[in-house]
């Protein structure tokens, strides 16, 4: 049933995210052409202004994808489980982690293709002879490096596995928040961004409290007395930071689950 309803929620986010994802990659062809055509040119004002105004909308479009994703995420999750549509939602033979983990690995997916979009963006923008040239350089030596050591593809592996996990708290800790403000009878919205903050500082407060006491077990020294090597350093890292991600997804995952079995409203 899960599979179900992440096709279904693919579908249904697809139609708004790929045509922002769309327009966000001709803007930076436009941009591109722009820029290349008042470079080192005399040109009329009128074209002037308007190769200006595609390059400063290019650029508000740029910083704003983020935010564009992460709202439409969580409109996604608020007026499917936390409205209206929620009386649909609620009464689907699925459990609520079904439903859950649907909401979140969807989310996960456009952020990280909201992300690919920005980098492929700016390369859209930049993009001329000399850039190309300079992209396939790093890109055959970026294989090369692959190539040479097994441990260069553990560290990309890592890396990933990472901001996979970073995604995942990320849309976990928005949909917690939107769960815990809608539980409330008025002002929902409200509440739930003060909820948002109040967990993001706890989270912060928490885990520079650990660190703190990691450090003051001496627990630090000994692995550094036993850590060799820069892969050795870097995996020490890796599983510090993953714990901490995966102690705090699943932090907000249980306050989401809790807060749609025990105390959902949707009024």
């Amino acid at each position: 049933m899960l599979g179900k309803l992440l096709k279904h929620e693919l579908r249904a986010t697809a139609h708004t995210m790929l045509p922002i994802l769309g327009i966000m990659l001709l803007v930076s062809a436009m941009a591109n052409l722009g820029l290349r055509f008042m470079d080192g040119r005399s040109v009329p004002a009128v074209v002037s202004v308007m190769c200006t105004l595609i390059v400063v909308i290019f650029a508000v479009g740029l910083l704003a994808m983020g935010m564009v994703a992460v709202f439409m995420m969580v409109r996604r999750f608020r007026d499917n489980l936390l409205r209206d549509e929620g009386y649909i939602m609620h009464t689907l033979p699925v459990s609520v982690h079904a439903q859950i983990w649907s909401k979140v690995i969807v989310s996960s997916l456009w952020y990280a293709l909201t992300g690919a979009a920005v980098v492929l963006s700016c390369m859209l923008a930049a993009a001329d002879i000399e850039f190309i040239r300079s992209v396939g350089k790093a890109l055959k030596e970026f294989m090369r490096l692959m190539a040479e050591d097994v441990k260069n593809i553990e560290l990309l592996f890592e890396v990933l596995a990472l901001l996979v996990l970073g995604a995942l708290s990320v849309s976990l800790s928005f949909d917690a928040a939107l769960a815990v403000g809608h539980s409330f009878p008025s002002r929902k919205m409200l509440i739930s961004v003060c909820v948002f903050v109040a967990m993001l500082v706890l989270s912060q407060t928490a885990a520079a409290l650990i660190s703190k006491a990691v450090n003051d077990t001496g627990l630090l020294e000994l692995v550094d007395s036993h850590v060799t090597g820069f892969m050795a350093a870097w995996r020490a890292v890796c599983a510090y930071a993953a714990a901490l991600l995966a102690a705090y997804g699943a932090v907000c995952y249980a306050i989401t689950a809790y807060f749609l079995k025990r105390h959902l409203n949707l009024e």
